[in-house]
Order: C-alpha cells, then structure tokens, then sequence
C-alpha cells in the first residue's frame, strides 16, 4: 500500500494558506522520504526527516497577489512510490483555491 496525502491551498488576496496532511501505513516498513510544497518557487516546507505522518499548516505572502501563481508539490517514500503536481492559483480572483490528493 502506497502513500496517502492531501494537501489544500488557498488565496485570500496576497495571504495564501497551505494545509497538508500525509501518511503511509503504520503496520509497513514504508517511510515518507522527502515533501516539497512550493509556492512562487519558494519551499513552504523548512526541514523533513523521515516519518509515518507529517501534517500541519503553511503560510505565505505573494509578491503579486494579481498575477497567477505556481504551486507545486513532490512526495517520495523508501519505496518504489512517488507523487507530483501543479497547478496555479489565478490572480484575477482575489479569492481561489486548489486541492491535490489521492
């Protein structure tokens, strides 16, 4: 059984809040090896040492709340499995959001 992860960013003007919440199952040998959250290029997620669970909150302010930003995600465990992604959050609305998951 592979990774489970969700991971839920959202604007509010130039304030862009990310809440993130991954896992793997706590009867394997499997480890979440490596997560990267980046928004505007810049990684949202400090440090990170292996683990089973690793979940919490980000915050971020854009440089140019009225341009579409990048948001970009990667995940990797021991195993063989990995995951990735994209998408922007539009600046013409002053409110958006965008959820990655599987």
């Amino acid at each position: 059984m592979s990774a489970k992860y969700s991971i839920h960013v959202e604007k509010d003007g130039a304030n862009v809040t990310a809440r993130y919440d991954l896992k793997v199952p706590m009867g394997s040998t499997e480890l979440l090896a490596s997560f990267d959250l980046n928004v505007e290029g810049k990684n949202l997620i400090d440090k990170f040492l292996p683990q089973k669970e690793f979940n919490g909150t980000k915050f971020y302010t854009l440089a140019n709340p009225s341009a579409n930003t990048q948001v970009t995600f990667a995940i990797t465990t021991n195993a063989p499995w990995t995951a990735d992604g994209s998408d922007n959050l539009r600046g013409a609305k002053r409110y958006d959001d965008l959820d990655f998951a599987n």
